[in-house]
């Protein structure tokens, strides 16, 4: 516990002041949360529920925002974080599932090989389109619905890492 506090004031003197955007969510979780919570998206389905979009936890139904706020949080990623576990809790985990043989997390795939550039997600090496390349990518066979969600889920974990 007293590493956790430590670490997440080391790490809120390192972060910028003014946005959270520039932090990697998905690293600061594991570095200041893991410990207790293990992986936030695991955490987020079996901790968490969403209620009339609001994100709630099993002690703290009233205002889950006030408690990030006194927990470990430095202010400019409070906002962020309950975003990202707002939408971790919204979203089955169908990335484990169905392409968890090969990448372990969409933090570390769109960390390692993907960018956005002009707004639109792509391989970071061959400049290829996401939504152009999962169709055929490790013959998945992705049906439409299938291939907007997952375009859909690692732009926005491509958004939590840069």
């Amino acid at each position: 516990m007293k590493r956790a506090i430590a670490a997440a004031f080391l790490l809120a003197g390192l972060l910028p002041a003014s946005s959270g955007n520039a932090t990697d969510l998905h690293r600061f979780w594991e570095q200041t949360c893991g410990d207790c919570h293990r992986h936030a998206g695991p955490f987020a389905r079996r901790s968490l529920t969403v209620t009339d979009g609001k994100l709630q936890g099993v002690h703290h139904k009233d205002d889950l925002l006030v408690f990030l706020r006194n927990h470990h949080l430095p202010e400019n990623l409070v906002q962020p974080m309950y975003e990202m576990l707002l939408a971790q809790a919204s979203t089955a985990p169908r990335f484990q599932e169905r392409c968890g043989r090969c990448h372990e997390s969409a933090a570390d795939l769109v960390r390692e090989s993907l960018v956005v550039r002009d707004g639109v997600l792509q391989g970071r090496e061959s400049g290829r389109p996401v939504a152009q390349f999962l169709p055929r990518h490790a013959k998945l066979g992705l049906t439409p619905e299938e291939l907007t969600f997952f375009t859909d889920l690692l732009t926005r974990v491509e958004r939590e890492v840069h």
